[in-house]
């Protein structure tokens, strides 16, 4: 498990059968770095991780008396904590789908490989990819429309506490001009309606994958038919 250099990662520790007792500890392999553990049950403990000077991995060791320490040399990796700067772009459909990209620090290869790399919208987790050492890239979420903070975790438990936020805008769609094209791709394609303003969108044809759109004023975008679409009817989609 991960958690970040300040500590406070809630730590459930596994082994052999544990009583309750007042002296049960967690040692983060410095004697000055031993916290107080919580009996959970059978073979279950829980420890709030202290804070550290730096980065790496450390030894988690178990005590029932406070005096005698387990040897298990269970690894704690601490790594640096996650500071956010801001998202581009700032708003983006209501429907969801938008990549938003995430500039911040504290950001690891390690987290993403480990499948904890995460963006919250508000209370809705989604997974994260990692594009640079400073940046993330997140797809939104379907969210009614509102302004929502945006944060990220690196061990999937402990979240940042930036404050950056991401607004959700309603956009409407009452008219497609023309109607058809050819599956060969190509067509420009004009949708009208409302919501549109200065935000990043983008279309879906069918289950193609979606194209980057031109917003012209509030009331219109236009977008690129793609190649490759098997004919017939298909739903035209904003994100």
């Amino acid at each position: 498990l991960l958690g970040p250099v300040e500590g406070g990662t809630r730590l459930t520790v596994l082994g052999t059968p544990f009583r309750e007792s007042a002296t049960l500890r967690c040692r983060f392999e410095d004697r000055s770095k031993t916290v107080t553990a919580r009996h959970l049950g059978f073979g279950q403990l829980e420890c709030l991780a202290p804070s550290q000077a730096g980065v790496g991995v450390r030894a988690v060791e178990v005590s029932l008396n406070a005096q005698q320490f387990s040897t298990s040399g269970v690894a704690f990796t601490y790594v640096p904590t996650v500071a956010l700067s801001s998202v581009w772009p700032s708003r983006g459909a209501s429907e969801g789908g938008t990549a938003v990209t995430v500039h911040g620090s504290g950001l690891t290869a390690l987290s993403e490989q480990l499948g904890y790399l995460q963006c919250r919208f508000n209370s809705t987790v989604v997974r994260g990819s990692l594009v640079a050492d400073d940046t993330l890239v997140c797809n939104s979420t379907s969210t009614p429309p509102g302004v929502v903070g945006v944060e990220v975790t690196t061990n999937g438990r402990d979240f940042s506490a930036s404050g950056v936020q991401y607004e959700f805008i309603s956009v409407l769609v009452s008219e497609v001009a023309p109607w058809s094209g050819p599956e060969l791709g190509g067509t420009l394609v004009t949708l009208v309606g409302g919501g549109f303003g200065d935000v990043e969108l983008s279309c879906r044809f069918g289950d193609e994958a979606s194209v980057v759109a031109s917003v012209h004023g509030a009331e219109s975008v236009r977008c690129v038919s793609p190649s490759g679409a098997p004919t017939g009817w298909a739903s035209v989609e904003l994100l």
